[in-house]
């Protein structure tokens, strides 16, 4: 009785909470026209420039609301917080932490290591007692938001940003209004566009009257913003600035700006078609040089110097340097050293040459992404001449060594309760002073997947890993002969060792592995893998008798799925490559994502069949393959409006076994079902073909692998709410399933073209994801709309009554996910 008092107070306490914040937030502080609070806006009468360009002109957004009712939780807490908040003292907080810093900080000057950690320390505290100070206490900016008025100033600017935005594209007539519109405590506005005739750019001509740049230019028209037969873009002709700006500070014309380019449009035009629905224009675009009879000064190297400077806040003078030169770059380091060979192939600033704007930013680029440097900074100076160049690159070092953990839930591909996850990272720079990076990693989770046929065992999948890499900022190959030629393409080289223990409900199973792995970035959008070594040694140690039961009757079936669950030996090449045209930031664009993968196993076998037996006598018996096996990926993402989007998906790939046992290894079949493929249908239990799914004696589902698999995906993404994150929608359509190809499987397993469109699974269903920006909660709710099993429409056996029991033929599956599906 007392236990239920409690939980009654604990409610009333809540429910009174929840109703004083409601009440702080539903009326503004004052009655007058400029405290309401601002609405949504809308935008209309706009036909040709889209929604989310004019909204993105539009910085004031309005506060978030309860379930759209006229109640802002979110400033209820706010004003909660304000209560207990006092500006001042929090301010003095920070005089106080930065006079205690400055006194810890001369006491021990001399003493470079504890100076060191003292910075660290207080960096921390001074950054907290800042955004304290600046940004409100914990109710204030983290559970609250800062009220959003009305004030038709504002509104008055943004209407005239969208009309200059509309004279910017081409709408030259264009006219914006607003209509304010009144709803309870807050003020809606209605934006009303008129954009009228658009304008036409009919021919683009150059004005250059210096020889040498004009030819660069003439030489490089094909990558020209401005062109000819186009509506009129305000941002092309800023796009065309830049790219004359880089074509000629890349041949040395360091001083050139984009400001040296000007534009003169004559609109005085008259369409000879006589077509009123729009206008033309004529663009002159004229380069000046920044010297006096435009000719030019173009900027060469003379030297180039690299410097490792010490942690910030420590004197320089405390450490001793070493200086030396190396491939006429001149090397100084201070505290930490780091290998001359392996930084001169990064530094693409070379003496001798003309200066060049991409080399520069190149080589800043290629230094960050070695994870040695916390801080790379270029600088230069002008010799006597003042054509020639003194470069500086100063960098200052990462920590050596670093540790980080990870706990949370495994949530990818579940069907049902999560299971808990943690691990251990622990990194080590520039191991043998030649940038490398040692990796170890520690990895133990459960995965808890219920009874697949409704009973109400729950059966637990544990996986325990154990990874450590080594990582080189350089192709590793006999001579370095690449070293030079991909140093500007991110080049690496990853050697690895790992060991994996999985114990499934069907199997217990290890991997012992060893890799390396060769990957370089020829351009920000594509990516190349390539694995000359990748060796394993699979063993299955414990087979669950009902699955071994189903196996032998498989195989007397002559189904050779039990190979795949021998002691085995897995040695191939493979090679991937991304295409990924994703925009990391800002507003979503058209985007193409593209992924092949090409992979041959037991290639070495063919070449040196003997080493077969040299294996054997160290690891005893084992089972050997080869196969050859394809796999691609393509995704094309299309914006619509503001916070939509559609996306379309095709995943195939087949493999092919030629070795002894006819079968590749258990982990290179191809799978369908689950969270990022068919989602209508359990994890890996579609298929194979029109084959039912397989089951052991006490009625468990087991895996259904294929050797060929094509599956498409559609889905609409759209905007919902916001709750302390971006809570969106989704609503997806997914087909395909996987086949055998090896000739003594089942007939309904076989993929056969008679029979191929009856054999292609549909699922449909909608999903719900919630964006808390470090991470994206995914639960997607899958139904059948065609099962090849039974090669009907099943949708209409879905029962309401019982949508999530799965001895029905068809039901709601919940998959719990992280991330977008794809």
């Amino acid at each position: 009785m007392k236990a239920l008092n409690i939980n009654c107070r604990v409610t009333y306490s809540l429910l009174i909470f929840l109703v004083f914040t409601g009440l702080l937030s539903c009326a503004p502080k004052s009655t007058t026209n400029k405290n309401y609070y601002l609405g949504t806006s809308s935008i209309k009468g706009n036909r040709i420039v889209n929604d989310s360009e004019l909204d993105g002109l539009i910085p004031q957004k309005p506060n978030r609301r309860l379930l759209g009712l006229p109640v802002f939780p979110y400033v209820g807490l706010y004003r909660f917080g304000e209560i207990f908040y006092n500006r001042e003292e929090k301010q003095r907080k920070v005089i106080e932490v930065t006079q205690n810093y400055q006194k810890e900080s001369r006491i021990h000057e001399n003493d470079p290591k504890k100076l060191g950690r003292i910075q660290r320390r207080y960096a921390k505290k001074l950054e907290k007692a800042q955004i304290r100070a600046t940004q409100g206490n914990f109710w204030m900016r983290v559970l609250g938001e800062m009220p959003v008025y009305y004030q038709q100033d504002e509104v008055v600017q943004n209407a005239e940003k969208m009309q200059r935005y509309l004279y910017n594209n081409g709408f030259f007539e264009a006219k914006v209004s607003f209509k304010p519109d009144t709803i309870f405590n807050r003020i809606r506005v209605n934006y009303l566009v008129t954009e009228n005739k658009p304008t036409i750019i009919r021919d683009v001509y150059y004005q250059v009257k210096n020889y040498f740049a004009d030819s660069i230019i003439n030489a490089n028209s094909k990558t020209a913003a401005l062109i000819g037969k186009k509506r009129y873009d305000g941002d092309a002709f800023e796009e065309e600035r830049i790219r004359i700006e880089t074509l000629l500070r890349n041949q040395g014309y360091m001083e050139f700006s984009r400001q040296n380019v000007s534009y003169l449009v004559n609109d005085t035009i008259t369409n000879v078609l006589t077509d009123s629905s729009f206008k033309s224009v004529d663009v002159n675009v004229n380069v000046e040089m920044p010297v006096k009879d435009n000719k030019g000064v173009r900027y060469k190297i003379n030297s180039v110097q690299f410097e490792v400077l010490p942690p910030v806040g420590i004197p320089d003078s405390l450490f001793a340097r070493d200086t030396s030169t190396f491939n006429g770059i001149r090397y100084s380091f201070v505290d930490k050293k780091f290998s001359r060979k392996i930084l001169d192939s990064k530094i693409q600033v070379r003496p001798g040459d003309y200066y060049s704007q991409d080399k520069e930013r190149g080589t800043q680029q290629q230094l960050s992404l070695t994870d040695q440097f916390d801080f790379v900074n270029y600088s230069y100076t002008l010799d006597s001449s003042g054509a020639g160049i003194n470069s500086y690159f100063k960098v200052i070092p990462l920590e050596k060594y670093q540790i980080s953990t990870d706990v949370g839930l495994n949530v990818i591909q579940l069907q049902g309760a999560p299971g808990p996850f943690a691990s251990l990272s622990y990194k080590i720079r520039n191991v043998f002073n030649g940038l490398e990076n040692f990796e170890a990693n520690v990895r133990g989770g459960i995965e808890l997947v219920p009874g697949f046929l409704g009973d109400q065992d729950i059966y637990r999948s544990e996986e325990i890993g154990l990874n450590t890499s080594l990582i080189f900022p350089r192709l590793l190959t006999p001579g370095n002969f690449l070293q030079r030629r991909t140093s500007k393409y991110n080049p690496r080289t990853q050697v690895g060792v790992g060991y994996n223990y999985v114990n499934r409900p069907e199997y217990t199973r290890t991997n012992l592995k060893m890799a390396m792995t060769y990957s370089w970035q020829p351009t920000s959008k594509t990516l190349f893998n390539l694995s000359l070594v990748d060796l394993n040694i699979l063993n299955t140690q414990n087979i669950r008798p009902d699955f071994q039961n189903l196996l032998d009757t498989l195989f007397l079936q002559g189904n050779n799925l039990i190979n795949s669950f021998n002691k085995s030996f897995v040695s191939d090449i493979n090679a991937n490559f991304i295409y990924n045209t994703n925009a990391l930031m800002g507003r979503q664009k058209k985007a193409t994502y593209f992924r092949v993968a090409l992979e041959s196993g037991g290639t070495s076998l063919n070449v040196l069949p003997k080493q077969q037996d040299l294996i054997r006598s160290v690891f005893k018996d084992l089972q050997f393959y080869k196969y050859l096996r394809l796999n691609a990926d393509y995704r094309r993402y299309w914006p619509v409006g503001k916070r939509s989007a559609f996306v379309a998906r095709v995943n195939t790939g087949a493999i092919y076994s030629y070795g002894d046992s006819k079968v590749p290894p258990y982990e290179k079949y191809f799978f369908a079902g689950g969270s990022n493929s068919l989602r209508a249908w359990l994890p890996r239990r579609l298929g194979p073909g029109s084959s039912p799914p397989r089951k052991t004696f006490n009625n468990l589902t087991i895996e259904s692998p294929g050797e060929f698999l094509l599956e498409g995906n559609l889905e609409w993404r759209g905007y919902l709410a916001n709750f302390f994150g971006d809570i969106n929608y989704a609503l997806f359509l997914d087909a395909g399933n996987v086949w055998n190809l090896n000739s003594t499987a089942a007939a309904s397993q076989k993929f056969d073209a008679q029979s191929f469109g009856r054999e292609i699974a549909v699922g449909t269903g909608f999903g719900i994801r919630y964006d808390l920006s470090f991470f994206i909660l995914r639960f997607d709710f899958g139904i059948k709309v065609y099962d090849p099993a039974v090669q009907k429409f099943v949708l209409d056996e879905l029962q309401f009554k019982r949508l999530f029991n799965r001895t029905q033929s068809n039901f709601l599956n919940i998959n719990l996910g992280v991330g977008y599906p794809f």
